[in-house]
Order: C-alpha cells, then sequence, then structure tokens
C-alpha cells in the first residue's frame, strides 16, 4: 500500500506523461535506434554568453518544426517543466543526457534533471548549478532496471521556488553495451597502452634476422591500489597478498588526527612510521589521507572544545608535525575532507580556513600534490551538497584565494553505480585539467556479494577507461572482523567475489610476456600497457638483456638491443 507522499507523486507523474504526451506529441518525434557512432568526451564549466549546440546533434531528441538543434523550451513554473517526452527506452542501453541551462527570476540555482520512466516514480540523471546571466552545462546519463513505453525528462529547481528554466540544445543519445564497451577498450588502447618496437643488430649496426624476443613487464604505470591498517604489520602472508597485487597504498585510518594525537600534545607516529617502512621497503607508493577531516565527529575529541584561537595554533601545529616529519613521503595529501558536506573548522576559523590549510600543507611538503576529497559526486546526483558543480565552485573558490590545489579525489563510495552519470561527471571535472583520482572505492554492503562483485567491475572499468583518471583505490583495508563495505578476501585471504574481479581485471590490465622473431628489418613489434619492461633476446648461443620503459605518448617507442 502506498503512503499518502508516494501515492501523490505517483499522481503527479501519471499526470506529467500524460499531459506532456498530449501536448508535445506533435514538437518532439523520437528516432528508433542508437545510430552509430563514439561517445563525445568533451564538457563545460564556464558559463557562455550563448548555449553550445547539442551533442550529437540532439541524439534522438528530434525537433519535427525546425532543424535548428539549439531548440529552446521554456517553463514559466521552475516545478514540472520543460520537458521531454521519449519513447521505448530499454534497459540493454546506456543514455547520456546534456544541455545548456539558463534561470530568470533568481541569480542562480542548483537545477535537477528528472527521469520519469512509465509513471514509476523518478530518477536524477543530472544538475547543474544554473544562472541568470549566462548557459550552464548539464551532462549526464541513465539506465533502467526495466523497459519503459513512455518517459519524461524534465527540470527542476532543488527548493521548488518558482523561477523560469530554459533549456537549450537538449540531447539524448543511447549507447549499447557493446559500443560503451568499444569507447572504454579504445580510450585504454590510446590512454594506458603503447606500441614498442625492439630493434635487434649485431655490434656493427647489421640487423639481425629471426632473432627470439620476449618483453616481460615488470612494474605497472597506472596507481592502482588498496587501503591498509596496521593489521597489515607482523602479517607476511597479507604483506605478501598485498604486494602481488598493489603499486599504491593508503593508511585507513592511522594517519588521522584522532589516531596521531588523540590527546593534546601526545603524539603517536609508531604505527604509521611502521606501515610507511611496509610500503617503501616494497616501492608501492603511498597517498596521505588525510591532514583534517571536517566532520566533527571524527575530530579528536579534545579539539572540540577549543576557542577559535587555541584552535587555529592547534591545527598549524599538526600540519607541521605531520608534513615535517613525512615531507617528501607521501605523493598525495587529502588537506581537508569532505568539506563539501562539514564544515567544523571553517565554522570556527572562517570561510578562509581551508585555503589557508592548503598554504601551510604547500610550504611544509612543496612535492607533494595536494587534494580535495568527497564523496557522492560520482556515486550519485541525489546529494545537493556535493554535486559536480558544487565541487567546481569550492576548488576555484580555493585557488582563487592562493589555495595550491593539485588534485581531485574522488571517494567513490557507491551502492547502485549508475555508470553514464559517472562518466559524465568526469568529462565535467576533467576540463579543469587536474588529475582525478578514485581515493576509497567500494560497493555498499547492503548488496549480495555477487552483486557487489558485478557493480565493481563497472566502477573499475569505468574508472580505468576514463582519459582523465590517473589512479584507482580501493578502501579494503582488511580486519579480521571484516572491512568498512567490502572485503576482498576473508580473514585467511581467500578470495571473495569481488577479489575474484580485482584479481581479473589486474591481470587484464598487465602485458603478459609477448615473444617472437624478428622480423626482415630486425624488429619486433608489440602493444603494450604503460610501465617498466625487461627484453631479453637470444640468437643461436648468444643473448642479450635490457630493460626499457613506456611512458604515456602517442608515437611508437623505439629500443635498440644489440646482441
Amino acid at each position: 500500500m502506498r503512503s499518502g507522499s508516494s501515492a501523490l507523486k505517483h499522481v503527479v507523474v501519471l499526470f506529467l506523461v500524460s499531459w506532456m504526451a498530449a501536448h508535445c506529441g506533435n514538437e518532439l518525434v523520437v528516432a528508433a535506434g542508437p545510430p552509430d557512432g563514439w561517445y563525445d568526451y568533451s564538457a563545460y564549466t564556464d558559463c557562455r554568453g550563448q548555449p553550445e549546440p547539442a551533442q550529437y546533434n540532439g541524439g534522438i531528441l528530434r525537433y519535427s518544426n525546425s532543424d535548428d538543434p539549439t531548440g529552446y523550451k521554456t517553463t514559466e513554473t521552475g516545478v514540472l517543466s520543460p520537458a521531454f517526452v521519449v519513447y521505448d527506452l530499454n534497459k540493454t542501453t546506456m543514455y547520456t543526457f546534456s544541455g545548456w541551462i539558463k534561470l530568470e527570476g533568481s541569480s542562480s540555482a542548483l537545477v535537477t534533471a528528472r527521469l520519469a520512466p512509465d509513471n514509476s516514480g523518478t530518477k536524477c540523471i543530472g544538475t547543474v548549478l544554473a544562472r541568470s546571466d549566462c548557459w550552464s552545462f548539464l551532462k549526464g546519463g541513465f539506465t533502467l532496471d526495466w523497459p519503459t513505453q513512455t518517459s519524461v525528462i524534465f527540470f527542476q529547481n532543488a527548493d521548488r521556488t518558482p523561477m523560469k528554466i530554459t533549456i537549450a540544445s537538449g540531447s539524448l543519445q543511447p549507447f549499447t553495451m557493446d559500443q560503451w564497451s568499444m569507447h572504454q577498450k579504445d580510450t585504454i588502447r590510446k590512454r594506458r597502452k603503447r606500441m614498442a618496437t625492439i630493434h635487434v643488430a649485431d655490434p656493427h649496426g647489421t640487423r639481425v634476422v629471426g632473432a627470439t624476443v620476449s618483453v616481460q613487464q615488470t612494474a605497472k604505470d597506472f596507481p592502482f591500489g588498496s587501503a591498509i591498517a596496521s593489521t597489515i604489520l607482523g602479517n607476511d602472508a597479507y604483506q605478501k597478498w598485498f604486494v602481488d597485487r598493489f603499486n599504491a597504498a593508503v593508511f585507513e585510518d592511522e594517519l588521522k588526527w584522532y589516531s596521531t594525537e588523540p590527546a593534546s600534545g601526545l603524539l603517536r607516529f609508531d604505527v604509521p612510521d611502521q606501515m610507511l617502512a611496509f610500503v617503501r621497503s616494497h616501492r608501492v607508493m603511498v597517498r596521505g589521507h588525510n591532514i583534517f577531516w571536517e566532520n566533527q565527529d571524527a575530530t579528536p575529541r579534545w579539539v572540540k572544545g577549543l576557542s577559535p584561537e587555541d584552535l587555529r595554533s592547534a591545527v598549524n601545529t599538526r600540519i607541521q608535525s605531520l608534513m615535517t616529519r613525512y615531507r617528501g613521503e607521501f605523493a598525495h595529501w587529502d588537506v581537508n575532507n569532505e568539506m563539501l558536506h562539514y564544515n567544523f573548522y571553517e565554522q570556527r576559523l572562517g570561510p578562509n580556513a581551508t585555503a589557508d590549510f592548503f598554504a601551510v600543507a604547500q610550504d611544509a611538503d612543496p612535492l607533494a600534490t595536494l587534494f580535495m576529497n568527497e564523496y557522492n559526486v560520482v556515486e550519485t546526483c541525489d546529494d545537493v551538497s556535493s554535486t559536480v558543480d558544487a565541487y567546481v565552485a569550492r576548488l576555484k573558490d580555493l585557488r582563487a584565494a592562493g589555495a595550491v590545489l593539485e588534485g581531485i579525489g574522488l571517494e567513490g563510495h557507491f551502492s547502485k553505480p549508475n555508470i553514464p552519470y559517472m562518466r559524465a561527471v568526469l568529462d565535467k571535472l576533467a576540463t579543469l585539467n587536474l588529475p582525478i583520482w578514485f581515493t576509497e572505492v567500494d560497493i555498499n554492503n547492503k548488496f549480495d556479494a555477487q552483486t557487489q562483485a558485478v557493480y565493481l567491475e563497472q566502477v573499475l572499468r569505468e574508472a580505468y577507461a576514463h582519459p582523465a583518471v590517473s589512479g584507482v583505490m580501493l578502501w579494503t583495508a582488511l580486519h579480521q572482523g571484516g572491512c568498512y563495505q567490502m572485503c576482498l578476501t576473508d580473514w585467511n585471504l581467500n578470495n571473495l567475489p569481488v577479489g575474484d574481479v580485482v584479481d581479473r581485471l589486474l591481470q587484464e590490465w598487465q602485458t603478459g610476456q609477448a615473444t617472437g622473431l624478428s622480423d626482415a628489418h630486425g624488429a619486433y613489434s608489440f602493444s603494450g600497457y604503460l610501465g617498466e619492461f625487461v627484453v631479453t633476446v637470444n640468437y643461436g648461443n648468444t643473448s642479450a638483456q635490457s630493460t626499457f620503459s613506456l611512458s604515456p605518448g602517442d608515437e611508437t617507442r623505439h629500443i635498440t638491443v644489440q646482441i
């Protein structure tokens, strides 16, 4: 039985679908199927005087009364319209949606694009911080759990106050699962791999034909890692399991302020020192997480009662003690964690507190890359605190205030992932030209183990394939009682279904041993994943060995081995 609120929503959606089908059918025609074509990674985070043309020329949104792909649609209420009616959507398709939004009646507002499929509620498919003085770009997407006959895409301002919303250049582009996978594979080929040619020659420079060339990857360029906890110390089996798989690490809790200074002046760095020694001994890069956490519940108890003056002194001491001790050791630092959702420090020290944190951290360790780190930016578009435009705006504000902010951290605590939306958010963040890292990836444990595995594979494939992503960290530190949301193995290091996914992808994303004979030109060519390699050449009774690296680049890498 529906609650009164649910029943009302059902009636509203039913009315909307019926009204739009009756009144807009003469304006909108939907193409039959997805056209061939490649995904458009372009996006915009600047507000523009005029909207750009519709992506994919509008996709399956077609205006019968005009060839102009701009196609303005306007509402005076800002509640349920403007809207597009679309027919015969199916669950085996990835849909990407985009458009340009402008307001009247308010200087700025958060506008949400929502999908109402077959009178069965609504789902958020994209958001934008729109303005009245220029056009703002909304990009999102969705998949469906079941096919629909009639659906409506409509727009709301988040607080539901009346205002005029205009959308231009609307586009809805479908992609089959095979097309989506093709896009991923093509990006991997271009961004994660490179062609290389081994030239075999004798000491006089004469090419050697028919030599056996064997190439083996010894290290990967792309950072793929996991959180670890103090449970890894003294556990040889866990340590071996970890270094056999990962080339990056982050400490789960051991560097957080409540761990390193549980009482004022009582500094405890013995555990993170040991963990750092472990990762250093195995040449594993490590992220620093975190200097501050805006969540009051994660703030040391003794800090909560400090006066503003004493708090300012304490935070400066915290930065100096932490980053002086570990200067040059951590590749990244998450400076002020989750500041889009919480404001413990800024509420007490003022709106410039975070910019000050970044400035002091930069002085303390100028070689570390300083990050924002936030959740629910890519995981969902229903969290109004952490929309992609809110993230971009905060980052730009910090940089304008002088913060040396060089990295975008996306936690990635997913429930059921919306992969087209995830890609759209990454597209918008990519416009900032900063490294993007997934910093804490897991799948909610409300799902069974097999479903977690399916969803994790979707997320990891999309993250690895996106051209703007520079690294991926799993939030899977192992404890005897389990993990935060998702464990890769049980306590005895037996793989769980998500562990099988990770192992399979790690195997897929590396160059296995490539072997062949040098051709008539004395050359052997192969495509390899970026990283470090050793090449062995055998010819007759002689052999030679050399090392080389494949770094990012469009040109073929040429290596000469003398034998």
